[in-house]
């Protein structure tokens, strides 16, 4: 029996000569480290990817929330501009001003039955979908 702790006892103290020149291996910690900051950039670019695309939903979704959007604003302002511009060429058209306004006034009027016409078909509409028909 006391070769075998002589052999055991010797065998702990190799393991722990290897352990301790192991640990204290400069090139080992290098490698160690390199490894470490690489893995660490890349779990930081994949988050701030990760929160640069949640941010971009979460300020979309609050946008359409509060019922603003990009396309109606320039929906709207390209509709105004063709408004203003159609208004100026009649202005600017080779008619005399008694001829423009008529024109202008016929356009509006028949503006205004396309618009009566077109409530009045929606309201038929709504009522004959409720089945109460004006009760």
């Amino acid at each position: 029996m006391a070769t075998f702790k002589r052999s055991s006892a010797k065998q702990w103290a190799r393991l722990a000569m290897k352990a301790g020149l192991f640990l204290t291996d400069a090139k080992l910690w290098s490698a160690i480290n390199e490894q470490l900051k690489e893995r660490a950039e890349d779990v930081s670019d994949a988050v701030r990817s990760s929160y640069s695309e949640t941010s971009d939903r979460v300020n979309n979704a609050g946008m359409a929330l509060r019922g603003e959007s990009h396309w109606f604003a320039s929906t709207l302002t390209f509709l105004g501009g063709v408004g203003i511009g159609i208004g100026v060429g009649m202005l600017l058209a080779p008619m005399s001003g008694e001829e423009v306004r008529a024109s202008i006034r016929d356009k509006a009027e028949d503006m205004k039955n396309r618009v009566g016409d077109y409530t009045s078909g929606a309201s038929r509409f709504r009522s004959a979908s409720t089945g109460t028909e004006g009760d």
